[in-house]
């Protein structure tokens, strides 16, 4: 730590108040450090579409990341009750946290994201009512992902999945954490929307999972969909549950044969090309297995919808079920 700041806490804290210790260590770390890179740390609170576009698109270069300062101080603060606790600090090099803060943007990208997520909103979707459920370690494993790099814990996707079995389907904000939290894992490439390369079974059977649903939804056409009522089950424990929804899939297409033969023809081929390259349905999914299982689902769902002109379902059926289960509560 600095010796400038443990002086301050040695000989300040005891006669300031809490806001007036941040505010003072506050102006203190920008002494330190230089404005362009304290600038990039608002990108984590609140996300400015533009600029992040212009961080993704602009090349890496380790040599003009190092200015007059070639590290800068994070110094992460607490409240316990009267005190003011030092939580962690470090003085990574600047370049090596621009690099970060740069793949954090890039592992959340996903199709039909409006916007980038900040650090609070990766965190608030784990929960029903965010501002009420949520815990401080929610948002110090997002932030030491953002700017460390460290591995997002298995905690984040067990309450990830149990939120969207919960509900019954997914935002695109739980996609990219998912999305995120399997790249933190191995550093592994995900793609931004469709991969027809992936055929792990638990993504294939994502995917299979979100055509049965809008096959079920042209045929009936209801306010709930087989994913209200089977996600959690074909999620965890696919070969339970994907047996009655195939069963119940031939009857559904036979339905929408009955007013269009082409449509019926489409969702025969969606079905047949996932099929195809999955030997069995798993018998059970692990947390790693089941968030890929989600990622799956969201692609297909978002691939339908991005060729609805061609696909079996008129623009405002689709609509309609994109917003049953796709749409944040």
């Amino acid at each position: 730590m600095p010796p400038c700041i443990y002086e301050f806490l040695l000989k300040e804290c005891c006669e300031a108040t809490r806001n007036e210790l941040v505010q003072k260590i506050v102006q203190i770390l920008e002494r330190q450090n230089d404005p362009e890179t304290t600038s990039m740390f608002t990108f984590l609170s609140d996300p400015d579409p533009v600029a992040v576009r212009r961080i993704l698109s602009s090349p890496f270069k380790r040599a003009e990341n190092h200015g007059s300062l070639d590290r800068i101080c994070i110094l992460a603060l607490s409240a316990n009750k009267a005190r003011m606790v030092v939580r962690d600090y470090a003085e990574p090099p600047v370049w090596k946290v621009k690099n970060q803060i740069r793949q954090f943007f890039d592992a959340q990208q996903i199709v039909g994201a409006p916007k980038p997520a900040s650090i609070y909103l990766l965190a608030a979707c784990m929960y029903r009512d965010g501002r009420k459920e949520m815990q401080k370690e929610d948002v110090q494993d997002w932030m030491n992902w953002a700017i460390y790099g460290k591995r997002l814990s298995g905690r984040i996707i067990a309450k990830m999945v149990k939120r969207i079995q919960a509900r019954g389907g997914m935002a695109w904000i739980h996609a990219a954490a998912i999305k995120s939290w399997l790249i933190s894992q191995k550093k592994e490439e995900w793609t931004v929307d469709l991969d027809q390369a992936r055929v792990t079974p638990a993504y294939l059977c994502g995917r299979l999972f979100a055509v049965l649903e809008a096959v079920q939804y042209e045929a009936v056409k209801g306010n709930e969909t087989i994913a209200s009522r089977f996600y959690a089950a074909a999620s965890s424990t696919p070969r339970t549950i994907f047996g009655l929804l195939m069963r119940n899939s031939k009857w559904h297409l036979s339905k929408i044969s009955k007013e269009n033969k082409g449509y019926e023809v489409r969702y025969q081929q969606r079905i047949q090309l996932i099929t195809g390259k999955l030997k069995e349905f798993p018998a059970v999914l692990d947390l790693q297995g089941q968030a890929e299982f989600a990622l799956g689902y969201y692609h297909e769902r978002q691939d339908i919808y991005k060729k609805k002109e061609n696909m079996p379902a008129d623009a405002a059926n689709v609509s309609d079920l994109n917003k049953t289960v796709v749409e944040g509560e």
